[in-house]
């Protein structure tokens, strides 16, 4: 364990209630998420944290992968709370930090399913400019998201497809999705969700000022829960919700394989 900036509460972090991390991290905002990436995906043994709502598991993925997977609750205020103490609470200079998460497309030509890995945020929430100062920017780590997107590819079911693009992260869910629907379809920043610029920014932040030195590494893939631009009165879930067994179980072993495949990038 490693404090900076996290709360002195003894042997453990105040919010998570966790005393280590494991280098290689697979986060969403989804406390079931995290769950299901135990009972399914890790090998027996794995340890559970549950506190304040929020979920962590500690495991090992096919017997050789040590991984830390945690719920980050919603929106950039929460990942600010919860990403530093799971960096702050692993000794390794390195880590391999992914994201898997939802998102709405902000695009006609999304379909329900359909994957995106981030390449650069579209920043419209306050929290990553307080912690990294005005102008950030916001941009995934590309050999991360490369293999990604290459892992995403193979675990996809038919009906998905993958792209690589801009997204951005809102502070805000219902009104953002307003406001998306009357400025219309784009082509540049394709989707929108609600954690991956505060990721970023953290990374950055501790790869910056960490007197022990980190090299942190973050990239996000998100799938398509609902188009938020289509001419429609409400935002349209069904569709998700019925083939979400079959989305989710890709996009966790989409985010697994990634990180197994930098599973040497960490000494």
């Amino acid at each position: 364990m490693r404090r900076i900036r996290t709360l002195d509460v003894g042997n453990s972090m105040y919010h998570l209630g966790i005393n280590y991390a494991n280098p290689f991290v697979l986060t969403g905002g989804d406390p079931d998420r995290i769950r299901t990436v135990a009972q399914d995906h890790l090998d027996s043994g794995y340890k559970v944290f549950e506190h304040r709502g929020l979920v962590t598991v500690h495991g090992t993925y096919k017997g050789i992968l040590p991984v830390t997977a945690f719920s980050t609750g919603m929106g950039p205020p929460s990942v600010a709370i919860t990403l530093p103490e799971i960096i702050e609470s692993c000794d390794y200079n390195r880590m391999v930090i992914i994201r898997i998460g939802t998102a709405g497309a902000l695009n006609k030509n999304l379909k329900i399913g359909d994957f995106v890995a981030t390449t650069e945020v579209e920043i419209a929430e306050s929290t990553s400019e307080k912690i990294m100062g005005p102008g950030y920017r916001a941009i995934t780590d590309e050999i991360l998201r490369r293999s990604l997107i290459e892992n995403a590819n193979r675990s996809k079911f038919a009906f998905q497809t993958v792209y690589e693009a801009m997204t951005r992260t809102t502070d805000d869910f219902y009104w953002d999705a307003e406001q998306s629907k009357l400025r219309g379809s784009r082509d540049d920043v394709i989707a929108v969700s609600m954690e991956c610029s505060p990721i970023c920014a953290v990374r950055d932040w501790y790869n910056r000022h960490d007197p022990n030195g980190r090299e942190i590494l973050a990239s996000e893939l998100l799938s398509i829960s609902d188009n938020v631009v289509l001419e429609q009165p409400h935002i349209d879930m069904q569709e998700f919700q019925s083939r979400e067994m079959q989305i989710r179980e890709a996009h966790i072993l989409a985010g697994l394989e990634t990180l197994l495949a930098f599973k040497d990038y960490v000494r």
